[in-house]
């Protein structure tokens, strides 16, 4: 799995690679490293889900609109899986959430034709 880092805007992002479309969208928030999004960032890896790491210390506009849709203080880090928000979510959690989503892809792809995103 590739990954890169960019400086953009004063925004640091790092993303991996989604070559195969087969992963859901993930996007992680947060402000630094700690030991649980270590663990997190090595299970994707370990998984090969592709994720989007998004650091809110240079992003104020994006901490702000996390703020609106969760609420004041944010439980960091934050994960989006397709379009929902889990603060802080369990290992058993994250899991679930994204072996159901692939799941369901694969149940699309079989039996009703459709394509992967």
């Amino acid at each position: 799995m590739n990954s890169r880092n960019a400086k953009l805007n004063g925004k640091q992002t790092m993303e991996t690679d989604n070559r195969n479309g087969e992963n859901p969208s993930i996007i992680i928030y947060c402000k630094g490293w700690c030991d649980y999004l270590r663990d997190i960032v090595s299970l994707f890896h370990k998984k090969q889900w592709s994720f989007t790491f998004i650091d809110l210390r240079f992003d104020s506009k994006k901490a702000k609109d996390l703020v609106s849709e969760l609420g004041n203080p944010l439980i960091l880090p934050v994960l989006a899986i397709n379009g929902t928000y889990y603060e802080k979510p369990s290992f058993s959690k994250v899991t679930g959430t994204l072996d159901l989503v692939r799941w369901r892809k694969r149940i699309d792809q079989t039996y009703y034709n459709k394509k992967t995103a």
